[in-house]
């Protein structure tokens, strides 16, 4: 999947959509890239630096594309919104601004309501962030 599709598939549209790709998923886990998070284009972007606990809206958006996805092929598309952040930890910084950063997210627990996803931010094979989000999806 390109940007474009990604971007079809979060609440925010091609605005604020931060992943570049989809490297991989299936039904319980997705892994997206983010090539050019170091731009001016990029609205969290600050003082040419990224801090590392704004990689929670880059997991999010990992697991909002892989909500859509899941739900797009049971015919239904609802947007998927941060309900909660819980047991985040924040292990390094970014090292590397012209390095890609990879998003994981892990799918825990799945409703018609929301998901709870476990996810991991890395650059470079080091893990930057890890944590756990509430999804919601309201009809």
């Amino acid at each position: 999947m390109d940007r474009s599709q990604i971007a079809a598939l979060i609440p925010h549209g091609d605005s604020m959509c931060l992943l570049d790709e989809v490297v991989d998923w299936d039904e319980s886990q997705i892994h997206c890239r983010s090539h050019h998070f170091a731009s001016a284009a990029n609205p969290l972007f600050e003082d040419k630096q990224l801090d590392t606990v704004l990689l929670l809206e880059y997991g999010a958006q990992a697991a909002a594309v892989h909500a859509g996805l899941l739900q797009s092929r049971l015919g239904e598309a609802r947007p998927a919104y941060i309900g909660a952040v819980k047991d985040v930890e924040l292990l390094a910084a970014i090292a590397d601004n012209s390095g890609a950063l990879d998003l994981h997210a892990q799918c825990l627990l799945s409703s018609s309501q929301g998901a709870i996803y476990e996810l991991v931010a890395q650059q470079a094979g080091s893990t930057l962030l890890r944590g756990r989000l509430i999804l919601s999806q309201p009809e």
